[in-house]
């Protein structure tokens, strides 16, 4: 697991920005139908990435971009593309860097509908293509015809969050938290055939921090 691993910075980040931040007015009722949003942060994999064969997942950027719709006062859906890496470890050697971007349905539930902070919870679910970019000093140890691939698999992802307008009117600053699942096939090839194989886990959590702009139901 590497919780320990995780800067301390950008959950710090985020909670100033949460409890801190100066609300520009008092509470008042959201008045929006369409939402876009992009979101960066870091995602750190909650177990060992191949565990059969101890290879472990670094702290990893991630970045995001969000369209939602709202229903109603309480419900909203959209669309949502990320992308995230994780570079691998097997003891000293460094394999590489896996890859995920992840398309998603993306549904939340959101509380009271008022400014400055708008809090909702999100479930999530779609496709992850992953891949695997082999580091050098591992096909120095493997051999030049190493390889490592990686199949694409489901993804579910549920987590929570707060758009805080405390700037500007309709653009929000955007906190979230959220788990993705992401097990996959994992194949170790040499000389273009199978050596080994094991299960990926690339599950992980994710700290993110960006903006969301609300369009004005009735702009006029």
């Amino acid at each position: 697991m590497k919780i320990k691993g995780f800067p301390s910075w950008l959950l710090l980040a985020g909670l100033m920005i949460l409890f801190c931040a100066v609300p520009r007015a008092a509470a008042e009722e959201r008045n929006h139908l369409w939402s876009v949003g992009l979101r960066g942060g870091g995602s750190f994999l909650t177990q060992d990435a191949v565990r059969g064969a101890n290879v472990e997942g670094q702290l990893g950027p991630i970045i995001g971009g969000v369209i939602v719709y709202d229903v109603n006062e309480y419900f909203s859906f959209g669309f949502e593309v990320e992308w995230e890496q994780h570079k691998l470890d097997q003891a000293a050697i460094t394999l590489g860097d896996a890859s995920t971007a992840s398309l998603l349905i993306r549904f939340e539930g959101h509380l009271a509908r008022t400014e400055p902070f708008s809090p909702y919870f999100l479930l999530a679910g779609g496709y992850n293509l992953n891949s695997f970019s082999v580091e050098d000093a591992y096909l120095a140890e493997c051999g030049a015809d190493c390889r490592v691939d990686i199949d694409n698999s489901f993804a579910l992802k549920a987590g929570f969050g707060v758009d805080m307008f405390v700037l500007f009117e309709n653009a929000a600053i955007n906190f979230e938290v959220a788990w993705k699942y992401n097990r996959a096939d994992l194949d170790f090839l040499s000389g273009g055939s199978e050596s080994a194989s094991d299960d990926y886990d690339g599950s992980a959590v994710a700290v993110l921090v960006g903006f969301r702009y609300h369009f004005p139901a009735d702009p006029f």
